[in-house]
Parts: C-alpha cells; structure tokens; sequence
C-alpha cells in the first residue's frame, strides 16, 4: 500500500511542531512543541483530515485536542496492534522523541 503523507498549509501554532496526514489511511503524525513527543493517531476520521487539509484558518491546536480527547492507547500486551486497529476507534502510540524542530518527521 502507498503511504502518502500531506503536509497541511503551514500555520502558526504553540502546541504543534509538525503534523502530516494520510487522507487514504486515516493515520496522522504529530510532532508536540512542548516535549518533542511524536506520536502516530490511526484510524482518523477522512473527513477531519480533509477539513484539516481544505480550511487554512483552522487551528491545529483545537485540531489535535480533539484528536486526543477521542483516542486511546494502542497497547500490545493486552492485544496485537492489528486487532487494536480492527475496531476502528481512534488510537495512537508514541513513535519518538525529537530534540530539533528542524528534524524531519518519521515516516
């Protein structure tokens, strides 16, 4: 499968460093200002992406605060990630840490 991420138009924003999103597979990927935590959402609703990608003035804080009010945690003692992600809730799971805000996001 293609793995295409969108970078969303650049905007100003305290809380978020970096942000791509995958329209096709509903996943985004959040780099935090405040820590350097990067962290992976899944199963991200298309619609919310495609707001995100087609509304300049939308706040990237607002937009990820939902995000993670509405996610839980993918843990694979208690199940393998792929029976996580079947139920199609949104989930996420911490990718990395980064100390520069010039370093580029995993893929």
């Amino acid at each position: 499968m293609f793995d295409i991420q969108v970078k969303p138009t650049p905007r100003s924003s305290t809380c978020i460093e970096a942000i791509t999103v995958n329209p096709i597979a509903g996943t985004a990927t959040v780099r935090f200002a405040s820590n350097g935590y990067e962290y992976r959402y899944f199963n991200v609703s298309r619609l919310k992406i495609m707001n995100l990608l087609l509304n300049d003035n939308m706040s990237l804080g607002f937009w990820i605060q939902e995000l993670v009010n509405n996610s839980k945690t993918v843990r694979f003692t208690d199940r393998s990630k792929q029976a996580v992600l079947a139920t199609g809730q949104p989930c996420f799971e911490m990718i990395g840490a980064s100390y520069s805000s010039s370093a580029a996001l995993p893929f």
